[in-house]
């Protein structure tokens, strides 16, 4: 996880703490409603396009891993500076077919959340 708040606009991300635990914003920078959220080995993040995200602290020996869908080989980093134009690229992304970690009845199933 980087420092910097970045996001995708070319896939949705999955991301799992395999050690340690650190201190995340999620939401991008600058937002008010962004989520603060300390992470610990074994949490998942199920993160869609354009949702930005950044490490502010290791708390000791953070590790994770980052997963994308079969087919996303070309994934991006914005940093939301002038002239990224994502917009159109992250309408037309389709959702998961299943939930990447509980399968075909998992929450991230659930949209109408």
């Amino acid at each position: 996880m980087y420092k910097q708040h970045h996001y995708h606009s070319t896939t949705h991300e999955v991301l799992v703490v395999v050690n340690g635990s650190a201190r995340l914003f999620l939401g991008g920078e600058g937002n008010p409603k962004g989520v603060r959220q300390e992470v610990t080995k074994g949490d998942v993040m199920v993160l869609p396009a354009g949702t930005g995200h950044a490490m502010e602290q290791d708390l000791g020996g953070f590790q994770m891993v980052g997963s994308y869908p079969v087919g996303a080989d070309n994934w991006d980093h914005c940093t939301g500076n002038e002239g990224e134009e994502v917009g159109e690229r992250i309408k037309a992304l389709k959702w998961f077919e299943q939930d990447p970690i509980y399968g075909q009845a998992g929450p991230v199933m659930d949209t109408d959340s």
